[in-house]
C-alpha cells in the first residue's frame, strides 16, 4: 500500500474514533443539580411563572416561584438513575450534619426532574411518604401496582391554587363523633384555649388543623 494510503487511513480511522461517544464518566451530582436547576427556571418561565432564588443556600428551599395567586417554596431534586424500573429521589436534607424530612414548614413543593426522560413530578409537601425517598415509575411498576406519585407528572397546574391541597385538612380526625360545624361543639386548640365551631369552620377553609 502506497504511503500516501496509508496516511489516508490512520486519519480516517482516527476521525472515526473521534466521533465515537466517549465512555460516561460517573456522573457529577453537583453539576446534575445545577443543570435541573437551569431546567426548571426555563421549565417555570415558559409556563408564566416568575421565578425568583434567594440570596445564600440558608434556607431549605431552591426557588420561590410566584403563580399569581401566591408565591410557593420549591426544593428541585432530580435523578438519571433508573433502579428497578423506577426513579428515586432524596426528601431529606442534610442541616450541620444531620438529615432531617421535608416537611410544609420548610417547603410547599418538591419538584422532581427525570433527567434521562425529560419528565418532571410536582409533589405538595403534605404528599411526603414517610420514608426519606421518594419514587418515580413513569414506565410502569413493576409490581403492577398504580404508581403512587404518577397523578403529580407534569402537576404544573398545582401551582394555580391558592394554598396547597391537603385532603387531611378537611377531616383531620373521621373516628371522632361529631363535626366541628356542629352546635354546641369545641375543641382545644393551641394552650388550651377553648376554639369555637365558628373558628374552627374557619379554619378548616384555610387548610389549618386544630388537633
Amino acid at each position: 500500500m502506497p504511503p500516501s494510503s496509508v496516511l489516508e487511513t490512520i486519519h480516517a480511522q482516527s476521525d472515526q474514533a473521534n466521533n465515537q461517544p466517549k465512555p460516561r464518566k460517573h456522573p457529577n451530582t453537583k453539576r446534575t443539580g445545577e443543570l435541573a436547576e437551569a431546567a426548571f427556571v426555563v421549565k417555570a418561565a415558559s409556563l408564566g411563572y416568575a421565578v425568583s432564588k434567594p440570596w445564600g443556600d440558608s434556607e431549605r428551599y431552591d426557588f420561590i416561584l410566584d403563580s399569581g395567586p401566591r408565591t410557593w417554596r420549591v426544593q428541585i431534586k432530580c435523578t438519571e438513575s433508573l433502579n428497578a424500573n423506577g426513579y428515586q429521589v432524596q426528601s431529606t436534607y442534610t442541616d450541620q450534619k444531620k438529615k432531617g424530612h421535608y416537611t410544609a414548614a420548610d417547603i410547599d413543593v418538591l419538584v422532581a426532574y427525570i433527567l434521562p426522560l425529560d419528565l418532571w413530578y410536582v409533589v405538595p409537601a403534605h404528599a411526603f411518604p414517610a420514608s426519606a425517598s421518594l419514587r418515580f415509575y413513569p414506565q410502569g411498576n413493576i409490581s403492577g401496582r398504580p404508581p403512587r406519585f404518577e397523578q403529580y407528572r407534569e402537576a404544573w397546574h398545582l401551582f394555580q391554587q391558592s394554598q396547597p391541597e391537603d385532603s387531611t385538612s378537611k377531616n383531620c380526625h373521621p373516628e371522632r363523633p361529631g363535626a366541628p360545624d356542629e352546635p354546641g361543639v369545641r375543641a382545644t386548640g393551641w394552650g388550651g384555649r377553648g376554639i369555637r365551631s365558628k373558628e374552627l369552620s374557619s379554619r378548616a377553609q384555610r387548610g389549618i388543623c386544630s388537633c
